[in-house]
């Protein structure tokens, strides 16, 4: 995370997905040991017209999983932000690519568990703009697929959610072929 992250406020919410507080996102560890407040996060890979997935590496200077592979674009959805405001400022944020909420493919979402306390709902973006590289990635390769999976195993370390996302988005685009 960076410094001018930690003042940003988050929604909280409960088992059903619903508002009930905010939070800085510096203070959100604090939710970890508080069973029922949970954050919400968008997470999203960027596809090319030839299949191939963006996948990028975080900045070493991230909070959080510093250096690790990391989804095409992700984040801590604002107060007041739906799932899908997020992914277009994320998006654009991240990627520098303009998009509506029509753009994107919902995949799968995931309930919060006892290791990750938050909601995530995970995208596809199929396109044919050329990402930008954000000041909170590093590098970035392309890889069909098929590849994902053995890319992200030899490659340590991946973001946590990378490891079941990727079966996920396999088995999503397999049913679209």
């Amino acid at each position: 995370m960076f410094e001018h992250e930690e003042a940003e406020l988050l929604d909280v919410v409960n088992d059903h997905d619903e508002v009930i507080d905010s939070i800085h996102r510096g203070d959100m560890m604090t939710l970890r040991d508080t069973p029922g407040r949970y954050l919400r996060v968008i997470e999203l890979f960027l596809q090319r017209p030839n299949d191939d997935i963006y996948l990028p590496r975080r900045s070493p200077h991230k909070k959080i999983f510093p250096g690790s592979l990391d989804h095409s674009a992700a984040g801590h959805m604002n107060r007041g932000e739906s799932y899908e405001q997020a992914l277009v400022r994320e998006v654009h944020e991240e990627l520098g690519i303009e998009t509506t909420p029509e753009d994107f493919e919902f995949i799968h979402k995931f309930s919060p568990s006892e290791e990750l306390f938050y909601f995530r709902q995970f995208y596809l973006l199929r396109t044919d703009q050329e990402p930008q590289l954000s000041p909170e990635h590093t590098e970035a390769v392309w890889l069909p697929p098929h590849e994902l999976q053995a890319y992200i195993e030899h490659d340590v370390p991946a973001k946590q959610t990378i490891y079941e996302d990727i079966p996920i988005l396999i088995a999503f685009l397999d049913e679209l072929s």
